[in-house]
């Protein structure tokens, strides 16, 4: 490579100081592929800005971490697993994080070869590359993991936000009325900014509004925030805590009934906690 070390740095940050970025810089033959970066472009050397500090080791899986063990960037991988593409939709999933925050990290999977942006109509959006979609398996088992032997469910992670947004992705609407359904969750312990939330159901697919649509609700479902997220993830029966009342449904008979099979819960809810 011409020119010197900070040149280069410069040229591909500009506006950043190299003394205020870590960069590792791989010299190598170029492989055929990667399991991290995909299918190589040719590139003899490859420089990525990666963690503070590095691992110092050459172990595939030091080297994956260092831009997969970054703070919130597994949860923001699963979100692109999910089916986000735009970036309020990859925020949506990952509320805790700034924006700026979550920029640098999507910058760095796209420099990783992990997304791709393609831009079109004035939006961009991220999409996971062929190294981007085998993390969907390393997703996967990091929630069966999770689901298994992780901590309890404390208080504060009850984000009745979050909750109603992984819901909305979860819903047989096959099972559902044709035309449009509209369903309010009331959860009864929350604040009043925090309380109501309306998934409506219209043409195979399911939204989240945080403020009335502007149509006749037709199924209320009124409960506490850890009932429902203990049904969700599979720790109570939905048809067991609907008959203790804990989560209550009003609206037309048939619309109550139908109500536990429109409910996917989540995609980890049937791996049962290590005992």
């Amino acid at each position: 490579m011409r020119g010197s070390r900070r040149d280069y740095l410069a040229s591909r940050e500009p506006g950043v100081s190299t003394s205020a970025i870590h960069v590792r810089t791989v010299c190598q033959r170029p492989p055929d592929s990667s399991p991290i970066f995909g299918p190589d472009r040719g590139a003899l050397r490859r420089t990525l800005p990666c963690m503070d500090k590095g691992y110092g080791q050459f172990c595939p899986v030091a080297l994956a971490s260092e831009t997969l063990a970054q703070r919130w960037m597994p949860l923001i991988v699963r979100e692109l697993c999910a089916g986000a593409t735009r970036f309020n939709e990859i925020r949506r999933g990952v509320p805790g994080i700034r924006p700026t925050l979550l920029k640098q990290r999507l910058d760095m999977l796209e420099r990783a070869d992990i997304v791709r942006t393609v831009s079109g109509g004035g939006r961009t959006s991220y999409i996971l590359t062929m190294a981007g979609e085998e993390l969907r398996s390393v997703m996967a088992a990091i929630g069966t993991w999770g689901q298994r032997w992780a901590r309890d469910i404390r208080n504060e992670d009850l984000d009745p936000g979050w909750l109603i947004w992984a819901m909305h992705r979860r819903f047989n609407v096959a099972a559902m009325p044709p035309g449009r359904t509209v369903i309010e969750i009331v959860f009864t312990d929350m604040p009043a900014h925090k309380r109501q939330f309306w998934l409506v159901h219209t043409r195979a697919a399911v939204d989240v509004c945080l403020k009335p649509p502007g149509f006749e609700t037709d199924l209320r479902v009124s409960t506490r925030v850890r009932v429902l997220a203990e049904v969700w993830r599979g720790f109570r029966p939905l048809q067991a805590a609907i008959r203790a009342g804990e989560i209550r449904l009003t609206g037309r008979s048939a619309l109550r009934r139908a109500f536990p099979g429109w409910l996917l819960l989540s995609a980890y809810a049937h791996i049962r906690r290590a005992s």
